[in-house]
């Protein structure tokens, strides 16, 4: 190969090396979730008002008998799903993501025993301060 084909070939493999796969587009923009935004993942609905159970040693109620992650504090419903928390002022929905840091304390660090799909660091850790809250 010559010289000024050899320039050529390197050009063009810079340059398709630079421009984005159409299909790593789609997956990033797919993956965005903003604050307030909708959940739209499986279904959460429920007949009737689920039955909760109250965390030992805290204020936070716990949907026992249901395959989510759904907990009641206050006046609101929490839900968490891949690291993502949501909330709602019914159980009913809708359920509107909301940043980790707004969650109240007492829902993101409720006992391991009491979580079924996400492992956050144990209450005691952050109480000793081994995790920045």
């Amino acid at each position: 190969m010559k010289r000024g084909e050899l320039w050529v070939v390197a050009t063009l493999v810079a340059v398709l090396s630079w421009v984005p796969s159409r299909g790593a587009a789609e997956t990033n923009m797919d993956a965005r979730v903003r604050v307030g935004d909708p959940y739209q993942g499986a279904s959460l609905e429920f007949n009737e008002e689920p039955a909760v159970v109250l965390v030992p040693t805290t204020k936070v109620y716990y949907v026992r008998d249901h395959e989510c992650d759904l907990y009641r504090f206050g006046r609101y419903w929490y839900f968490v799903e891949n690291e993502r928390w949501y909330r709602s002022r019914t159980w009913q929905g809708p359920f509107l993501h909301l940043n980790a840091t707004s969650v109240p304390k007492s829902v993101r660090t409720v006992p391991l025993n009491y979580r079924r799909h996400w492992y956050g660091p144990p209450p005691r850790a952050v109480a000793q301060g081994y995790v920045r809250k």
